[in-house]
């Protein structure tokens, strides 16, 4: 009878043999493709966050590099605006109406008249900002007198800067410049540079009334370099309460979307209480009623 083979040496070397083959390639498969997703160079990684704010229209995007996160922080800047009252000089009542006021207002004086360097003392001892209303010729000079003082298309450059010089001495204490009607000069190029170049040597600026869609004010301020800005409301082309407040609301709304506007009002017994009822409370909406001198842009 044949003996039975049994499972001999040989046998158990192959079985550990092959064990430890297996362990082996398991080993060298996770070594080698575990970390594949990390190290592959087609895998992009997401940029480091700096450390400098970047601006976004009302808001600072401020990066945090400490965990990833980006933190928004709202920029502190409330909308301004600022309230110019036109043709002062007349009279010391109505400056001492506005005066009542706790907020600046700006006092727009017209020149030769019998209080324009009282009301313009007094505003600057005030602390608000003055400028010369200087009268210019419109376009319906017939029905519309612009009065003493007032620069026309027929004169030359030479008289024009002697007028402005005349005006100037009637207005102490002036900071800048606003035409007083002007509906035709401020379409003239060539005088309106003589009067920019005048501004500029006092170091002063000029608010554009805009009483023309057709003011070269504004190109020529940019081209020669003269601190400007722009009306953006007339507050009281109709003299009623309720209109006038309604263009307060309105200056309100353009110094939201905008960041700041300038409206120009006049001191008629509506405006003056228009103004009573409703400046001192933009505060609380948010508006900072400021200086006309704050909104000019410098060049």
């Amino acid at each position: 009878m044949a003996k039975k083979r049994g499972k001999g040496p040989s046998s158990w070397a192959t079985a550990a043999a092959g064990f430890i083959i297996g362990v082996a390639v398991v080993f060298l498969i996770i070594k080698f493709t575990g970390n594949d997703k990390a190290e592959r160079p087609d895998i992009v990684k997401p940029p480091v966050a700096t450390t400098l704010p970047v601006e976004r229209g009302p808001e600072t995007v401020i990066p945090d590099t400490a965990d990833g996160r980006t933190a928004v922080h709202p920029v502190v800047t409330p909308p301004r605006v600022s309230i110019v009252i036109d043709d002062m000089g007349a009279d010391l009542e109505k400056l001492r109406a506005l005066m009542r006021l706790d907020s600046p207002i700006t006092i727009a004086v017209m020149p030769h008249l019998k209080y324009s360097a009282q009301v313009a003392t007094e505003a600057h001892a005030r602390g608000w900002d003055v400028i010369m209303h200087l009268p210019m010729e419109p376009q319906d000079m017939g029905e519309n007198d612009p009065g003493v003082g007032a620069l026309l298309v027929v004169m030359t450059p030479e008289e024009v800067r002697t007028q402005m010089v005349n005006d100037f001495k009637t207005v102490p204490y002036a900071l800048g410049v606003n035409n007083h009607m002007g509906s035709k000069f401020t379409e003239d190029a060539e005088l309106m540079k003589v009067v920019m170049q005048e501004v500029k040597k006092k170091k002063m600026f000029f608010l554009d009334s805009r009483t023309s869609p057709d003011s070269v004010v504004e190109k020529l301020a940019r081209s020669m370099k003269v601190d400007s800005a722009v009306r953006n409301v007339f507050l009281d082309n109709t003299r009623e309460k309720g209109y006038i407040k309604g263009q307060i609301r309105e200056l309100v709304s353009i110094a939201k979307k905008r960041g700041k506007a300038i409206g120009i009002g006049h001191p008629y017994p509506e405006t003056i209480e228009a103004l009573a009822e409703t400046v001192d409370e933009l505060g609380r909406q948010g508006v900072t009623v400021v200086r006309l001198s704050d909104l000019v842009e410098s060049r």
